[in-house]
């Protein structure tokens, strides 16, 4: 009986399917919107002005300079959140657009009519199953690319580096 459970039947599957599609599809589009190379730019910049800041309150600068340098940083916070919100206007409708239309469709055309499945964890809507599958990929995904634009990052530091003592 337990061994039952363990495997997927059609619904689940189609479900997996889904979610692995939705979480690959609204990544790339994450990447295409938000551009990864000018968000890295963009957190260099700030990372200096704040080093800047640091020196200046250790150094007793006047709270007027202090708060010049900070008004410097503002339009690149905003740029900041501009680029994560552009992405977040397009991949929240689509999954509530797949949550709330698409998978109830595929689930009563394929004549699922209860509102369960028991794919490892028995009795879980499979609405929440969808988001519970989209949440580990998005997940695993999410490390992967952090790892790759930390990576990234390094890499066009140092090239900055040596361009700045070759000079």
């Amino acid at each position: 009986m337990i061994l039952l459970a363990l495997l997927p039947t059609n619904i689940e599957i189609i479900i997996v399917v889904i979610a692995m599609a939705y979480a690959l599809g609204t990544f790339t589009l994450q990447r295409k919107l938000s551009n990864p190379k000018k968000a890295r730019e963009i957190q260099r910049k700030m990372k200096a002005h704040s080093k800047i800041l640091n020196e200046m309150t250790k150094n007793g600068a006047t709270r007027e300079q202090i708060m010049q340098k900070q008004s410097e940083i503002m339009p690149l916070m905003t740029e900041s959140m501009k680029n994560q919100m552009k992405s977040a206007i397009v991949v929240l409708p689509i999954f509530l657009i797949i949550y709330s239309f698409a998978l109830p469709y595929f689930a009563t055309s394929m004549g699922f009519v209860k509102d369960t499945v028991n794919f490892v964890i028995p009795n879980m809507t499979y609405q929440s199953f969808f988001f519970s599958i989209t949440f580990i990929i998005g997940i695993i995904m999410t490390a992967f690319i952090l790892i790759y634009d930390r990576k990234k990052s390094n890499e066009e530091n140092a090239i900055e580096a040596n361009i700045q003592q070759s000079q």
